[in-house]
């Protein structure tokens, strides 16, 4: 009775915030659209020339759960990821679909009678799905970045030895450059061109882009514009920096092949020998799934496998 109190308070709960942050996104959609019509009239500009800098900093839709993020520093934390993967999805829509994939493995696993602790676990593993998928579009857009950053940085470079300005010599970079190098170099262009200081719309790329590389740049420039120097001639150094590093970065993969090799076939041994006997022979393991004993030998077993796992994947990366 307790387990069917809960999931009644539960799914009366997510109805009720459901239903609030649709009606709640929808009159903020209205005033958002009313307030962008206004600002182009004022500035008599078309939507096409509309910065990405112009845009609503809320965290949700919702009034209510909007305050309840601004007091967190996970939300933080949530939107920064949200923004290095180049998502538009608020960061309470990632929470409220996070904490719905929650419940409704917990439903499942109660209607199912699925055990209270394989319900968590579903439970568990269906919240990291979002989380999962974010940091996989992360690392995928840094991996893009970096790939095209040296180039970006040369045509840098030789921009600003044709004689055009720091600021022209961005904006070529944002124009020539493929997505997303060019894209976060607009951001910077337009930033600093709607009055943001300097500083800051470059120290914002760094946010949006969680790399090495970038901070180098970044500093670099930073400490010129203060210090002197010429600009050029440092950039086409950053630029040979970063692609030595790469070379490096290749050669150190191709020398941990064998170790990482050795970890996957490690880690993975033990699942299939025990799949394959569990086939041909099931009554053999049933002791491992019955008897506590064998319980805690199961628990021993993952536990170390993991440890292991990790040691490898330790030893194996090596920072560059």
């Amino acid at each position: 009775m307790i387990w069917v109190s809960v999931l009644v308070f539960l799914a009366v709960f997510l109805m009720v915030v459901g239903g609030y942050f649709f009606l709640g996104a929808g009159r903020a959609g209205r005033a958002e659209v009313r307030k962008r019509l206004s600002l182009l009239q004022f500035r008599n500009l078309s939507k096409e020339d509309l910065p990405e800098v112009l845009k609503n900093e809320l965290l949700s839709d919702v009034p209510l759960l909007n305050r309840l993020l601004s007091r967190m520093n996970i939300a933080v934390r949530i939107e920064r990821r949200l923004l290095q993967a180049d998502l538009k999805t608020r960061v309470g829509t990632f929470v409220l679909l996070s904490l719905s994939l929650f419940f409704i493995a917990i439903v499942g696993g109660q209607l199912l009678r699925w055990p209270p602790v394989i319900s968590i676990v579903v439970g568990v593993l269906l919240f990291s799905i979002p989380h999962l998928i974010v940091n996989a579009k992360r690392r995928l857009r840094v991996k893009r970045f970096l790939n095209h950053f040296p180039d970006a940085l040369e045509m840098f470079a030789r921009s600003l030895r044709a004689g055009h300005s720091f600021t022209g010599a961005i904006q070529l970079v944002a124009q020539e450059m493929p997505d997303p190098v060019g894209p976060e170099f607009r951001k910077v262009f337009e930033e600093q061109n709607l009055g943001i200081p300097f500083r800051q719309a470059l120290i914002g790329m760094t946010d949006r882009v969680e790399s090495l590389d970038v901070k180098l740049f970044v500093t670099a420039v930073l400490i010129q514009r203060d210090t002197g120097g010429n600009l050029a001639e440092i950039v086409d150094k950053i630029s040979y920096v970063i692609r030595e590093r790469f070379r490096i970065q290749g050669q150190v993969k191709t020398f941990t092949a064998q170790a990482r090799m050795t970890g996957i076939i490690l880690t993975m041994l033990p699942i299939g020998v025990a799949a394959i006997i569990g086939s041909t022979n099931p009554d053999y393991l049933k002791p491992l799934w019955i008897d506590i004993y064998g319980k805690f030998m199961v628990a021993a077993a993952v536990v170390m496998q993991i440890a292991g796992m990790l040691a490898i994947r330790k030893i194996v990366r090596i920072k560059i």
